[in-house]
């Protein structure tokens, strides 16, 4: 018989089992409904690394337009202002130079001459003191492939936030971005691409938004954000800027049609018509009430984004104005727009929203829940969920729990028990911070740094008391976003393993059917020796050069945003380069080793590797250059036409007595590398058999006098020669690639 106070205690330890149980419960189903719910996931986020903006920022536009080459206007006297903490569509029919107008807005319109004038702040405020308070995000997701959601946010932080922000400050900003773009539980996946399947696509556009909110903008242009989404991934996405407007960022973007949920989302809407006129500019909510006093009329069941650009086409008729045109709205508008009143109160998702992007969400990933695709969820499979949430090893209690209160007592949930689950807790949400939720308001050591930050002079220590921030924040120099881009280029590196597999199978075998042929003929009685290092220079020349067409070729797009964004040419190119001289390095080694000990020449192996590698670097650097000043997809084709021609015909060596000739022709096949390469190893040969007192082939001798005129200069000056000659080409063709990819496309770097 157990004794009273043994007993108690029992119970209240099964009491205090139990109330532990319910409480990891209840966080439990916080940690999935953030996960899944906009609504909690957001609204309920309190912001830790970002802070409500010191100086808010209003874009005033007078008269703007723009003019092409050719003499046409896409863009014609279009005058307002978009004010902080309000989200802007920019709307028009086809033509009407949306994507114009916020080029021009942004100072990215270089291919025509702008007209008007753009202030920040009534004139306080300039383009180019702007330029780094600045965000855009191209229609095009164009984002790092080869790293995760949470690697693509982090280095853009570290790229375009102040010098000396905190790491814990940074890592504070990408968890808001996480938060706020609702890509938590992705952070850990590889964006991936066309060839190799990473993310989604609605996915991918929030991780190409992410890229800018990293750099806490103060303005943020988007273009065209929703292209290419569904319409609940798009609500997802408006949604989510909507909270970033919170904290008094002004942002405006170009949007094409929405549905009326989403254009009712925006605060302002800027339209446009043909000819690029302004027809009207206010809240979105007075948008339909403005065009129907004028006399036209919207069907009950028609969308009024779709009504908007009907009007704006003239495809609505208007029987208050006889022989109504288009172009009439641009006039009525101008007598009208004072009258406008722009505050608006900001508008949230409805429930029936919510719900559509609960499901859509729940669609998605329950493919990854459901384990064995018996179409519901057992605990297991519910601890598996809870632990991709963020829950350590969760307690098999607390899970069984958690699946009783989702199923409603049953050892198992549907889709539909998760969804009604989900719907219970939209309003509660027990870690919220009291009020904080959504505010924009930062947590108090964010806001410390970043008024520490943002209140800096350029060179100077922090001062206290200074009233208002800079824009131009000190980002960091030149050594500083080498290592960043060091650092991001190693972390591409370790997952490229099978590509770098796949390049060296192919130098495998290049280099052993090439050494094949030429076994037994390497030697310096060989007639075959000037042929046979021309052809092994050929091979190896071409692999390296090729294979390092990827260093600028493949991330042309992101250099031209990353450069736009104030990110340095040199820094970028540097730390590429020099992330490249691994594989190089891998590359020419193995070539040269494994044509080495098929041929077996007699001359010590370093003999063929520092001619082998000084090649490689060499013709590393004119894949650089082309990959830099030529469109990718004729750079290969570039690559083997100057291989071919600079190493295969100019550098041939039964027609080096064209060397002899002098002149212009001398000068033009001194620039092959198997110019400068190739007698290195003749030299080193014929060394080594006159030691050994070996016959000499008369071609192999000859071809030497030519490349020397005097045998007596002996291997070392011949060794000079070719090592200096090679490294100056490598050194000058890398400056000249720099100069390409910085002078190069330089309209795509504004």
């Amino acid at each position: 018989m157990v004794s009273p106070p043994r007993y108690w205690r029992r119970l209240q330890a099964k009491r205090a089992l139990r109330s532990a149980v319910i409480t990891s419960a209840e966080s439990f189903g916080v940690s999935i409904a953030k996960r899944f719910l906009p609504s909690v996931a957001v609204d309920a986020y309190r912001f830790r690394g970002m802070s409500r903006k010191q100086v808010p920022v209003s874009i005033q536009f007078q008269e703007l337009g723009l003019l092409l080459a050719d003499g046409r206007s896409v863009l014609d006297g279009v005058s307002g202002s978009f004010l902080p903490g309000r989200m802007v569509a920019i709307m028009g029919p086809s033509g009407a130079g949306k994507t114009t107008f916020m080029n021009v807005l942004c100072g990215k319109a270089t291919y025509g001459e702008m007209t008007g004038q753009v202030t920040f702040n009534d004139g306080q405020l300039d383009l180019p003191t702007m330029k780094q308070g600045m965000g855009f995000v191209p229609q095009d997701d164009i984002v790092h492939e080869q790293l995760t959601v949470r690697e693509n946010i982090f280095f853009s932080a570290k790229l375009r936030n102040p010098y000396d922000a905190p790491d814990a400050l940074l890592e504070e900003v990408v968890e808001d971005v996480l938060n706020v773009m609702q890509m938590t539980h992705i952070q850990g996946s590889v964006v991936g691409g066309v060839e190799e399947r990473g993310i989604s696509g609605g996915q991918r556009k929030r991780v190409n938004i992410g890229l800018e909110l990293a750099a806490r903008p103060t303005v943020l242009y988007l273009d065209e954000p929703t292209s290419g989404l569904d319409s609940t991934s798009s609500l997802q996405v408006i949604n989510s800027l909507s909270k970033m407007a919170r904290l008094d960022m002004t942002i405006a973007m170009v949007i094409h049609q929405p549905r009326y949920p989403l254009f009712s989302l925006f605060d302002d809407v800027l339209l446009l018509g043909p000819g690029g006129r302004t027809v009207y500019l206010g809240p979105s909510q007075g948008a339909k009430g403005y065009f129907t006093s004028l006399g036209f009329e919207m069907p009950d069941s028609e969308n009024p984004a779709d009504w908007l650009m009907d009007v704006l086409s003239g495809v609505v008729p208007n029987d208050q104005l006889s022989d109504f045109r288009p172009a009439m709205l641009f006039d009525i508008w101008k007598s009208k727009k004072d009258s406008i009143n722009r505050d608006q109160v900001r508008r949230s998702l409805t429930a029936l929203e919510d719900s559509a992007v609960l499901v859509n969400a729940i669609e998605e990933e329950w493919a990854k829940i459901d384990k064995d695709s018996s179409g519901s969820m057992d605990a297991k499979e519910l601890s598996l969920l809870l632990q991709t949430c963020g829950e350590k090893q969760p307690h098999p209690e607390a899970v069984s729990e958690m699946l009783r209160q989702i199923s409603g007592g049953k050892d198992f949930a549907t889709k539909q028990d998760m969804v009604t689950f989900v719907h219970r807790l939209r309003t509660s949400d027990p870690t919220s911070a009291g009020g904080g939720g959504g505010t924009g308001m930062a947590a108090p050591a964010a806001v410390e740094e970043t008024q520490r930050l943002l209140t800096r002079q350029p060179g100077e220590a922090p001062t206290e008391g200074r009233p208002l921030p800079r824009f131009t924040l000190p980002r960091p120099g030149f050594c500083q976003q080498c290592g960043i881009v060091l650092q991001r280029r190693f972390a591409m590196f370790m997952r490229e393993t099978w590509r770098r597999m796949v390049d060296l199978g192919l130098v495998f075998l290049c280099s052993s059917g090439i050494g094949v042929m030429h076994r037994g003929g390497n030697g310096a009685n060989s007639l075959d020796l000037p042929g046979n290092l021309h052809m092994f220079f050929i091979g190896l020349a071409l692999l390296s050069a090729v294979s390092s067409l990827k260093v600028f070729g493949e991330n042309r797009p992101m250099f031209w945003r990353e450069s736009a964004n104030g990110i340095s040419v040199g820094a970028f190119f540097t730390a590429r380069a020099l992330g490249n001289v691994f594989d190089v390095l891998l590359l020419g080694s193995t070539y040269v080793l494994i044509y080495f000990i098929l041929t077996r020449p007699p001359v010590p192996y370093m003999d063929y590797f520092i001619p082998g590698l000084l090649v490689a670097f060499a013709a590393a650097s004119w894949g650089y250059l082309i990959s830099a000043v030529i469109q990718p997809h004729n750079a290969t084709t570039a690559t083997v036409m100057f291989v071919l021609v600079g190493c295969g015909i100019l550098g041939n060596p039964y027609r080096t007595t064209d060397l002899m000739d002098g002149g212009a022709k001398e000068i033009l096949l001194s620039l092959s590398l198997n110019r400068w390469a190739l007698p290195m190893c003749l030299s080193a040969t014929i060394e080594s058999a006159q030691s050994e007192s070996l016959c000499i082939d008369v071609n192999v001798l000859l071809a030497h006098q030519v490349y020397h005129n005097e045998m007596s200069h002996g291997k070392y000056t011949l060794w000079n020669q070719g090592v200096l000659a090679l490294s100056c080409t490598t050194l000058v063709v890398t400056l000249l690639a720099f100069l390409g990819l910085k002078f190069t496309n330089r309209s795509k770097q504004v």
